[in-house]
């Protein structure tokens, strides 16, 4: 194999292993998403995740790199003619895709809660609507470099503000790709959170009810005392009514 021909087949090479880990890594990760949900106890409304070749994030970036610098091994086993390297190349891919799986960032939200995991296998973390106070989606400009876009990116996240004051920033994605499905999932929790904030109004109106009921219902027994002392004040009247004194009338005789 003369230069030239070494020269050509190293991007291709490079292409090739880039094709076949986002082919396999999309299929992989739509069967652990029917396998594997996030949510338990309740089905998944909607869901997003990180977009590992369109995101300019570092963990995107460091996946995307082992998956070329295994390309480029595989690629040196081919121009050596070292079986061995070959081989090495393809062990390194396969790290590269367990690494991809390892990093895995999704999140999902239910009817009742929020779920969201940072690698498979990695702890699902769990957040009731009850604690949540409010929640919008974060999209800015990013530094780095993607196959797609080049240095020209941009992320979108999911940010929520808890009670306590607390904001957890959620995984980010690409937000040419992933934008509407992040809005999605924010779109699902502000229906819920204003679900919940009615049924909490109407368990304040009941409450302020039932409170108004009780004090009227007291109020009448007040009244009756009133009334049946007024009552005896007109019976001893009737009985003893008070009459003008007599007047003497003059003897005209």
């Amino acid at each position: 194999m003369n230069l030239l021909s070494a020269v050509l087949t190293l991007p291709m090479a490079m292409a090739a292993c880039a094709a076949t880990h986002y082919l396999a890594s999309r299929a992989v990760k739509a069967v652990m998403w029917s396998v594997s949900p996030l949510s338990t106890g309740e089905p998944q409304a909607f869901t997003y995740e990180r977009n590992v070749y369109f995101t300019a994030d570092a963990g995107a970036m460091q996946i995307v790199g082992a998956v070329l610098a295994a390309g480029v091994v595989v690629w040196l086993g081919g121009v050596t003619g070292w079986t061995w390297l070959s081989a090495l190349g393809v062990l390194a891919w396969a790290g590269a895709f367990a690494f991809d799986l390892r990093r895995w960032e999704r999140v999902a939200v239910s009817a009742n809660n929020l779920w969201f995991q940072r690698g498979l296998g990695q702890k699902v973390h769990q957040v009731a609507f009850e604690n949540i106070r409010d929640v919008h989606v974060e999209e800015r400009d990013a530094r780095g470099f993607t196959l797609r876009h080049g240095t020209r990116n941009r992320v979108c996240r999911l940010q929520v503000r808890m009670k306590d004051k607390r904001v957890v920033a959620l995984p980010k994605t690409d937000a040419h790709s992933g934008l509407a499905d992040v809005e999605s999932v924010a779109n699902q929790l502000r229906q819920r959170l204003r679900n919940l904030e009615d049924r909490e109004s109407v368990k304040r109106a009941e409450a302020s009810g039932h409170q108004a009921a009780q004090a009227v219902a007291q109020a009448p027994a007040a009244g009756d005392d009133d009334i049946r002392r007024a009552l005896r004040r007109l019976r001893a009247g009737a009985l003893a009514p008070d009459v003008p004194k007599a007047v003497k009338l003059p003897n005209e005789s």
